[in-house]
Parts: C-alpha cells; structure tokens; sequence
C-alpha cells in the first residue's frame, strides 16, 4: 500500500516550524480581542503569565480575549493589571494560552549594535484562527525610543491591527508595533529594550539598570555638578516658593521645584556654565523632599543642544520609580552647551508634580 504525499500540507507543517523558531527568539505572541483587535506579547513572572500590549488597544476595557499563535489556537483571557508610559499596558492571562507562555525577563538587551547596521526586518504577527503572519519591512529611521517601519512590497502591509506585533531583526525582537499610519502605511515601533527598560520593575529586574553600549564613566558623587542655572521652562510654578531656579541653586538645600500637570509634555532647559560646551555623559534627577511621591514625574526624554537655540538632540528615556531617592541617567558621552528634560506623564497625583533637584555629574 502506497502512502499518499501531501504536498501543501508538507509545506504548511515547514511553515509553522520556521515560524516557530523565528519567535523562539523572543517572547511568545497572541492575537488580542479588546477595545481593538490588536497583538499582545506573553511574558512569564513567578510562574504567572502576562500579557504586554498598547494600552490603546485595550481602549477602556479591563478585559481581553487572547488566541495563541501554534496549531490548535489554544484561547486565554487577560485582565487589565497596569498601565506604563508610551502606551504600553500589561494583563494577567489565564487559560489554556498561558501553556505557552514566553521566558522570565533576564536583563535590558543590547541593540544599539544591530540597530546601527539592521536595514530590514520582519513583523510577525498572530491571526485569529492562530497562524501566524510575517511581513517584511524597510527600516527608515532608528532613534533612541521608536523605529520608523516601511512595507517592503504590496504583500507586506501593515494596518491598524496589527499594533502590538514583535519587530525582528537577524531573528532578534528590536520592537513592538505602536502604530501605523493610514496615510502613508508606515509604521512606528517601541524600540524592544526601551520597552523592557519600562517594564523591568514589574518583571523582577534591577530598577536600575545601563546598557554596556551606554557605560561611561562620570563622577557619581554630589560634589562636581555642573548644571548653571535653568533658563527655560514650559510650565509656570505653583508659586515663587516653588519656582524652577530651586532646581539648581546650590546654596538651598530644601527647596523643590513644583508645577501643575496641566499638560504634557512639561520642559526644562538647563544651561551649562561659562557659555561654552562641556562634554557630558549623565543627568541625575533628585526627587528628596517631593510629597507624597506620587508628584514624581515618571516617563522623562533627556535631550542635549551644542546650539544657542534648536538643536535638539534626544540621548536617553526612561522612568522614574517612586522608591528612588534619585535616578542617574547615563548616555553616551557628547558635547553639549544645554541640556532638556521632557516629561511625559506622573505617578497620579493631579495637584502637582516636581523634582527637588537636576544634576550633571562631570567627567572623571
């Protein structure tokens, strides 16, 4: 008795095999069925799985329908756990899903190498009946917090819901899909250790952790600071007493630097001493003295000027937890006559939000 060969079926089973060794280098992936369809990430803490998805396909909702992306589309549901900054959200998945949950985080990755030659990459995505979907993209633009994605051909476009969907370069994630525009049909990613340096607190990593591409070696007491004075800011003071000068004077010990929330993002611009440039690598933001520690700011965009105006250059994001005292905030060395911080949102507190300090540690 002759055995039948079944070609497409051959082909189907290679298919998944491919995939599934694409996404063995990241975390596992479902598809997600909320306020928007849309994609989620599946990532394991203490035995538990957890779903990370754009909050804005979550929308409103506090629950999820989640489909896993392997023969059999096993189902799971999610439940709304907490929001971060840059539209990232986190849920707790249940159901037969979570028997395919990815790897515990272990550390930040390291891409600032592959992103610095990487000229393609892949999306991939999960269906809702389970099979997954790849679509080749141009790399157009690689900054510090977001990816720019281009389809590579007709068959490769990217939509609306597909936000959520792992970004791959050489097998390796480097992002998450935020968003795509209608107009043009290109597509803006979280870079992936951006994303993990949001998430780390909640998966069990350091709260303070530098990329070893980010290392340099500055002066980490309080003694050498060289931030002149703040000579520009984009929200008024609650009062005198709380004035954006508080920030940097030296001879006040106590005083703190407070604003209301009204809207973001909120700018400050430190001026460097002497009129000149000074080479800088760190910025430590003081928080000591800020109650209830909910007015902290929590996501924050360093940007560095060599110019009297414009010029601005972003070099490093990220957030501010509540249990720090104080955050230094390390980039790779550069020559700069200002300095801006950018906030982008606070802990909840709708009163106020503020800082009783801003360093900049000099080069050792």
């Amino acid at each position: 008795m002759k055995t039948r060969f079944d070609l497409p079926a051959c082909l189907a089973l290679v298919m998944i095999c491919i995939a599934g060794r694409a996404l063995a280098a990241g975390p596992a992936q479902a598809y997600l069925r909320a306020g928007e369809h849309g994609q989620a990430l599946l990532m394991s803490r203490l035995g538990e799985c957890y779903a990370v998805t754009p909050k804005h396909v979550i929308a409103d909702e506090l629950f999820a329908t989640l489909v896993g992306g392997s023969p059999g589309a096993p189902q799971g549901d999610g439940d709304l756990l907490q929001t971060f900054g840059y539209d990232l959200s986190i849920l707790r998945a249940s159901g037969e899903l979570t028997r395919q949950c990815g790897g515990a985080l272990t550390a930040v990755p390291a891409l600032g190498q592959l992103l610095a030659t990487a000229d393609s990459g892949v999306v991939t995505s999960v269906n809702g009946d389970g099979s997954i979907s790849r679509r080749s993209v141009t790399l157009t633009d690689v900054g510090l917090i977001y990816l720019r994605l281009r389809p590579r051909s007709m068959d490769d476009q990217l939509f609306k819901g597909l936000s959520g969907s792992l970004v791959l370069a050489d097998q390796q994630p480097i992002g998450i899909l935020m968003s795509v525009d209608p107009e043009t049909g290109e597509g803006r990613a979280l870079r992936y250790d951006r994303a993990i340096e949001i998430l780390r607190p909640f998966f069990g990593l350091p709260a303070s952790v530098v990329r070893e591409e980010e290392k340099s070696t500055v002066d980490t007491g309080s003694g050498s600071n060289m931030a002149g004075e703040v000579v520009e800011w984009s929200a008024p003071p609650l009062s005198a007493e709380y004035r954006a000068a508080n920030l940097v004077d030296p001879r006040e010990t106590e005083t703190i630097w407070l604003v209301r929330p009204e809207g973001f993002p909120i700018e400050l611009v430190v001026a460097l001493p002497g009129d000149k440039a000074h080479v800088v690598s760190a910025l430590r933001l003081v928080g000591n003295g800020v109650e209830p520690k909910t007015r902290l700011p929590r996501d924050f965009e360093i940007l560095v000027s060599n110019a009297d105006t414009g010029g601005w250059i972003p070099v490093r994001s990220g957030s501010y937890f509540k249990n720090e005292a104080d955050k230094l905030v390390e980039f790779a060395p550069v020559r700069a006559r200002r300095i801006m911080l950018r906030i982008y949102s606070h802990w909840g507190d709708t009163e106020a939000i503020g800082l009783s300090g801003i360093e900049i540690p000099a080069l050792q």
